[in-house]
């Protein structure tokens, strides 16, 4: 018997949304739609509280859970990489453009008084 926390949903519904949250967000990040990325995992820390609210789980005990708590992880680790290789190719592009804004600064604009 799975208990019914607070709006009617039970932890199974709760796991299911959850689940789903980290689907959308993974293909947000393929997108690059960093906006409503945000937006879902926003969503989705309003379920975590839901989950971590109800006063017993055992749907994370049951197959359906194990196996739903298993997929998730391992969209849990492709976001995690694709958050990863965003960072970098954002460094990188940072790294670039400062290159190129300090490229021919130094001497520039620095006149020589050859009279003293």
């Amino acid at each position: 018997m799975t208990l019914m926390p607070q709006g009617g949903r039970s932890a199974s519904q709760l796991w299911q949304e959850y689940a789903f949250l980290t689907r959308e967000m993974a293909k947000m990040l393929l997108k690059q739609d960093l906006e409503l990325f945000l937006e879902l995992m926003d969503q989705r820390d309003t379920i975590q509280v839901a989950i971590t609210a109800l006063p017993e789980d055992v749907f994370k005990t049951s197959m359906e859970g194990r196996d739903l708590l298993s997929t998730i992880e391992t969209q849990n680790k492709t976001i995690a990489g694709a958050l990863q290789r965003l960072y970098n190719n954002s460094k990188q592009r940072h790294q670039v453009v400062n290159a190129y804004d300090n490229l021919g600064t130094g001497y520039t604009g620095i006149r020589v008084n050859r009279q003293s």
